[in-house]
C-alpha cells in the first residue's frame, strides 16, 4: 500500500444508527491523525455525525470517548495520534441509564 494505512472503525449506538454500520474498514493517507480521521468522517457521513462529534468550536465533544487499540485517547491528544496500519478506532458515545 503506497501512502496509505486501513484502519478499522466500530460504531456503537447513536454513530452506528447515523453511519449504518456497525464497522467498516477505511484507507487514509499515511500520517493522518486521529483528528484527521474524524473530520474525514464527518465529510462523509455529513451534518448528523459533524453535530454528534463536534461542539460549537469544532472541537471533539469531552463526553464521547474515543479508542484507538482498546486504548483511551483524550480529545486534546486527537492531533498526535497517528494511525498505524491495523489500527481499531472507536468512538463511544456517553453511557446513559441508571
Amino acid at each position: 500500500m503506497n501512502g496509505e494505512v486501513s484502519i478499522t472503525l466500530k460504531y456503537f449506538a447513536t454513530i452506528r444508527e447515523i453511519t449504518g454500520k456497525k464497522e467498516e474498514s477505511l484507507s487514509l493517507k499515511k500520517g493522518y491523525n486521529a483528528m484527521n480521521l474524524l473530520n474525514k468522517l464527518a465529510e462523509i457521513y455529513g451534518e448528523r455525525l459533524s453535530q454528534f462529534i463536534f461542539n460549537e468550536k469544532r472541537e471533539p465533544k469531552e463526553n464521547l470517548t474515543f479508542l484507538i487499540n482498546g486504548q483511551a485517547i483524550k480529545s486534546e491528544n486527537l492531533n498526535e495520534r497517528k494511525l498505524k496500519d491495523g489500527d481499531t478506532f472507536v468512538i463511544l458515545p456517553p453511557i446513559s441509564g441508571g
